[in-house]
């Protein structure tokens, strides 16, 4: 028996009173927490889950998250987590091409469901009649789970290696979001070698502050402290001082944080203040050097592990080990058990160390694919290994030395932006000819999106009327920040725009507007 139902089963027995989840005021036992994923998988059954559906759940990070990722996985379903930052018209896309049965929603987020279309669906909370109405064919979760208190025990379902556990949709070089794919094997495979890298034990209380759609929040360690048989503390997704604070009084011992929280955290004035003696280590990628040595003097008890993952890894691919921390500053470390790692030249053969080439990986922890997407698995998955596009080096020791992001990602505060969506938007403007969309740097966010918009022969449109339109379209942290009009677009000889001189401190070809 495989999957994370599977590791809780075997927990609430061996652990039953030790503590698993925490949310709040409210604390889990394992015993308690299997109960609870018992009744989920029962209400999941009455609307009529089946093995093999797929459920999205829309909502912020609470208890009631990790229950329901757990019980989909209880009745053989397919968990897809969703982004609710998106725009209601980014959920209906990714409903529709996913095939969901059955959404899972927050009641703040009752707008955004309409974009499920007429799915059927849940709604965390009691249905108030004073509230808004819930969509048509919606129930709320708590008539349910009651109705669940006297349902006939169901077997679990299997959980074979291969099966499909969750979807994840990510952005990619397209202007579209792509399913990847996680099965049972991958996330055994993750949370064994994250036990294994982080040397999680049961004493160990990990803060899950990343938001739980995305591959950190689910599997950086996420859902592995339950493998390990320590507990998780969940955030809504708090600001830097509210998890220092929420750390300090749960003596969290671990910590995965984006940039820009650590940069918030580092801004405190009383940081010193609260006790972080627990902390043992914080997980993190693209923090600059400086950065790094500040969260050090900071906190120079703490282990800090640079990264590099991706979503279709199931998360990391390379931790940075506590003894080179310092000796290979600037390095992302070495690959994880179950991951092997090749630097590749233009024709694919292995490129030597301190070369440039592609990262191409491979191993239990690679997911087999894109949902319903077999071009772009099969442009990516070739010849045994997933190649990832992005360029770094390895030493001789066997480090990674991460060069430069994939294509044109974005990544903007944690999170992966593809200027070919935004792009595809502006594009619809009717006053728009043509545009191009790359990242520059923001103090907070690492990187926010900047449009250069080529207008319609004749047109007359500015930065206030194109960011009324992505604010129709895109969900808001896709939304340049910048907009710059110009004449023309630099290009190569056979039409290509040639975005590098975009990003360049030479003069715009055209007037700003910026918004």
């Amino acid at each position: 028996m495989t999957g994370i139902s599977g590791v809780l089963r075997r927990q609430s027995v061996r652990r039953a009173g030790s503590v698993a989840l925490v949310d709040g005021g409210e604390r889990w036992t394992y015993a308690e927490l299997d109960r609870a994923v018992d009744r989920y998988a029962a209400a999941l059954r009455l609307a009529g889950t089946a093995e093999g559906d797929i459920v999205a759940i829309l909502a912020r990070n609470h208890a009631a998250y990790v229950i329901e990722l757990i019980a989909v996985n209880r009745v053989g379903a397919v968990s897809l987590p969703l982004n609710w930052r998106l725009h209601a018209e980014e959920i209906r896309y990714v409903c529709e091409h996913a095939g969901v049965s059955l959404v899972l929603a927050d009641r703040e987020f009752r707008e955004k469901a309409d974009g499920c279309g007429t799915l059927p669906g849940l709604v965390h909370g009691p249905a108030e009649p004073s509230e808004d109405p819930l969509p048509e064919g919606w129930r709320a979760l708590d008539d349910l789970l009651r109705e669940a208190e006297t349902a006939e025990p169901r077997p679990d379902a299997e959980c074979p290696d291969d099966g499909l556990q969750r979807i994840l949709y990510t952005s990619g070089t397209t202007s579209r979001p792509k399913g990847v794919m996680h099965t049972n094997g991958n996330v055994d495979a993750n949370q064994v070698g994250q036990i294994l890298e982080l040397e999680l034990t049961s004493a160990d209380r990990t803060m899950v502050s990343a938001p739980l759609f995305h591959v950190s929040g689910l599997e950086a360690p996420g859902l592995a402290t339950l493998r390990a048989g320590g507990t998780m503390v969940i955030t809504p997704g708090y600001g830097g001082a509210d998890i220092v604070r929420l750390a300090a009084e749960e003596g969290v011992t671990g910590l995965v944080l984006a940039a820009q929280i650590i940069h918030d955290i580092l801004k405190m004035p009383d940081l010193a203040s609260h006790d972080l003696s627990a902390l043992r280590f914080i997980v993190f990628a693209g923090v600059p050097e400086g950065v790094r040595r500040a969260v050090h003097e900071a906190l120079p008890h703490v282990r800090l592990i640079d990264t590099f993952g991706m979503t279709e890894l199931c998360n990391g691919a390379c931790y940075m080990d506590a003894a080179h921390t310092w000796t290979k500053l600037g390095s992302q470390g070495t690959p994880l058990p179950y991951v092997e790692l090749r630097i590749a030249g233009p024709d694919g053969s292995p490129a030597a160390p301190g070369t440039v080439g592609e990262i191409l990986v491979r191993g239990r922890k690679v997911s087999p694919g894109y949902w319903r997407d077999p071009e772009a698995t099969a442009g990516a998955w070739r010849d045994g290994w997933f190649h990832t596009g992005d360029l770094a080096s390895t030493d001789e020791d066997g480090f990674l030395w991460f060069v430069d992001r994939r294509g044109n990602m974005i990544r903007s505060g944690g999170e992966n932006v593809a200027s070919a969506e935004i792009e595809r938007v502006l594009a619809a403007h009717p006053a728009v000819a043509e545009v191009a969309v790359i990242g520059v740097p923001d103090p907070r966010w690492d990187e926010v999106p900047k449009a250069f918009v080529l207008p319609r022969a004749g047109a007359s449109v500015d930065a206030g009327e194109l960011r009324a339109h992505c604010e129709r379209n895109l969900a808001r942290f896709k939304i340049p920040k910048y907009f710059e009009l110009v004449a023309e677009l630099p290009r190569n000889d056979s039409g290509k725009v040639l975005k590098r001189l975009l990003a360049s401190d030479g003069p715009a070809p055209g007037k700003a507007a910026e918004g």
